[in-house]
C-alpha cells in the first residue's frame, strides 16, 4: 500500500510541476528505447540564461552536444541557439526542451545552482545491481508496473548515473560464474590432499 502511496503521490507531485509556476530548475529526462540519446525538459524561473553543459574527465565544464532545442515562454518559442553552451534570453520563466547524446550510459548534468532532477529509464534498462551501477549522488528510486525506472534529486549541483542492461547483468553473472568454476578446480585438490 505504500509503494502505491508513493507512485501516486509522485505522479500527483510531476503533474503539479506541469501546471504551477517553479522556483529555481527542475529537469526532467527521459532515457530514449535505444539507450544512446535522452531528451529532456528543463523548466526555469527568474532567470536569463541556462548553460547546456556536461563535466569533463577532470570536471571542467563542456559544451553539451543538444540537438532539437526549443525555448519557450509563456506566449511564445523564442528562436535562440545555444553559443558554447549558453542559451541566453531575456528575464522570465521559460520551458527548454532538447535531445542530448549519452555516452558510455551514463547521464551527467552540471547545474549553476541548486536543481530538482528526474531521469526516467525504460525497459530493459536497469539500475539495481550495484557492481553494474553509479549514482552520484544517492536519489529516490521508483520501479513502476511497466518495469520502468524513475530516479529523482532534491536540491542538487550535479548528477551522475551510470545503468546498464539485461545483457551486462547476464555476461557478469557468465563472468562469475567462470571464475568459481577455476577457483573450484584449482582448490579441489588442495582440499583432496589434505585428507
Amino acid at each position: 500500500m505504500r509503494r502505491y502511496t508513493r507512485i501516486i503521490t509522485c505522479c500527483i507531485a510531476s503533474l503539479i510541476l506541469m501546471m504551477m509556476p517553479v522556483a529555481g530548475i527542475n529537469l526532467s529526462a527521459t532515457v530514449h528505447d535505444d539507450g544512446e540519446r535522452y531528451s529532456a525538459i528543463v523548466l526555469v524561473n527568474n532567470t536569463e540564461r541556462y548553460d547546456l553543459i556536461q563535466p569533463g574527465m577532470v570536471g571542467e565544464r563542456i559544451p553539451l552536444d543538444v540537438q532539437n532545442v526549443s525555448v519557450r515562454n509563456d506566449s511564445s518559442e523564442l528562436s535562440i541557439k545555444p553559443d558554447r553552451g549558453v542559451l541566453t534570453f531575456p528575464p522570465g520563466n521559460y520551458t527548454i526542451r532538447y535531445d542530448a547524446p549519452i555516452t558510455a550510459k551514463t547521464i551527467q548534468f552540471l547545474f549553476t545552482e541548486p536543481a530538482n532532477a528526474t531521469v526516467l529509464l525504460p525497459h530493459p534498462y536497469r539500475i539495481g545491481n550495484p557492481l553494474l551501477t553509479s549514482m552520484q549522488p544517492s536519489g529516490l528510486v521508483t520501479t513502476w508496473s511497466n518495469n520502468s525506472t524513475t530516479v529523482s534529486w532534491n536540491n542538487v549541483r550535479s548528477v551522475e548515473l551510470r545503468y546498464y542492461d539485461e545483457k551486462q547483468e547476464h555476461l557478469l553473472f557468465l563472468f562469475a560464474q567462470f571464475w568459481l568454476i577455476i577457483a573450484v578446480v584449482l582448490l579441489l585438490p588442495f582440499f583432496l590432499s589434505r585428507k
